[in-house]
């Protein structure tokens, strides 16, 4: 995921310069590893610089601040690449599920199977959430409105649920029992298999035969 240390490739195996987007994201590459090894506040702008090969000025220079560096990093792994988001659009005028209503185990299946391909960057969200507990941290606004952003997502749609059952509530009790299951995993990966036990929470949180024909 991470570049070479002063120049790309270019045709032929022959280096090159890096363009300045390049170089943009491999700190912030760089950055997504440190955070998850160090954390945000135990991270530098001096320890991105070293782990390239670059001065601490042109890592300044791309991101502006330290600040300005975390918002990338969240941008660029998180809201850019959200499964839900993904999930949802197919359902959307003249996406491939026009017409059908989303289910809740589908869409919560898709956020897991697109973590278990990334456990550096869950580890990255993870460590955020929990630093940014502060009002001080750069990230708190952003995780202290994620859950509200969660209920906006759902409200957004109709869902395939069963009848009497609150929808809303169990879809924000499910993403909670995920993040839970998560930080489990990454402090046991070798033990845990994060698929595997995604669906023995599923078969609790959407059980059968009540959520017949809505799974």
């Amino acid at each position: 995921m991470i570049a070479g240390h002063g120049a790309a490739k270019g045709a032929g195996g022959a280096k090159r310069r890096m363009s300045s987007e390049e170089r943009f994201e491999q700190i912030v590459d760089v950055a997504v590893r440190l955070i998850g090894r160090k954390g945000y506040y135990g991270m530098s702008l001096q320890d991105i610089a070293s782990e390239i090969g670059i001065s601490q000025t042109a890592v300044i220079h791309r991101v502006k601040s330290k600040q300005g560096l975390l918002i990338a990093v969240i941008e660029r792994y998180y809201d850019r690449t959200d499964a839900t988001v993904s999930y949802l659009s197919q359902f959307d005028a003249g996406g491939e599920r026009e017409g059908e209503l989303p289910r809740i185990p589908q869409a919560l299946r898709a956020v897991v199977e697109q973590n278990a391909r990334q456990p550096e960057l869950v580890r990255v969200f993870e460590m955020l959430n929990a630093e940014a507990m502060s009002p001080e941290h750069p990230a708190y606004t952003y995780f202290a409105k994620r859950p509200q952003w969660m209920r906006d997502t759902y409200r957004a749609y109709r869902w395939q649920v069963p009848d009497g059952v609150d929808g809303e509530f169990v879809y924000m009790l499910a993403n909670a029992a995920m993040y839970g299951l998560e930080g489990r995993w990454l402090a046991r990966p070798d033990e845990i298999d994060f698929l595997a036990e995604w669906e023995r929470y599923s078969d609790y949180l959407f059980p059968l035969p009540q959520w017949e024909g809505c799974r």
